[in-house]
């Protein structure tokens, strides 16, 4: 069992874990004192932000790599805080849509300078170019191959490999 640390495969991917639990922790907590929004409210304001303000919900499940009923919770609670506001629209009425309330977009845009100090912070001081160029091509070709792409993830690689 203890013979598993030794493969620097192992450690690159018990790494990988400990890296996001912890820093994913750490954003959560400095971005609820510095602007008063958690990590995940952060994460959806922005996925509708980038999307005009308005995401069906299946998809805004698939971008934020949440169940349905776990974007569901969140949209709930979002929408208790006047952050968004559940569409649904007349002419198909199997289709929710999460929409971006004026309140919602002030969070975003007072959040997202905060995000990414800390990401400067906490991250990308310690990475060079290179290195997060290894990462986003292999971060890619991992989660393609395991049938979970992450449009972000596959575009930048893309970008990479012209």
């Amino acid at each position: 069992m203890g013979a598993d640390a030794k493969d620097p495969r192992f450690a690159a991917f018990y790494g990988l874990m400990v890296v996001e639990w912890r820093l994913s922790e750490r954003l959560d907590a400095e971005l609820e004192s510095a602007a008063g929004i958690s990590l995940s409210r952060l994460e959806l304001l922005l996925h509708l932000h980038w999307k005009d303000g308005r995401r069906r919900m299946s998809d805004l499940a698939d971008a934020l790599l949440l169940s349905r009923g776990g974007a569901t919770r969140l949209v709930a609670k979002a929408e208790e805080e006047g952050l968004v506001r559940r569409e649904i629209p007349p002419d198909d009425r199997r289709a929710t849509y999460a929409v971006l309330t004026d309140d919602g977009r002030a969070a975003a845009e007072r959040g997202y300078p905060v995000y990414l100090d800390l990401q400067n912070r906490l991250f990308q001081d310690y990475v060079t170019d290179e290195e997060a160029e290894v990462l986003v091509r292999i971060w890619s070709r991992v989660l393609d191959a395991n049938g979970m792409p992450c449009e972000p993830i596959a575009q930048a690689a893309a970008e990479l490999a012209t």
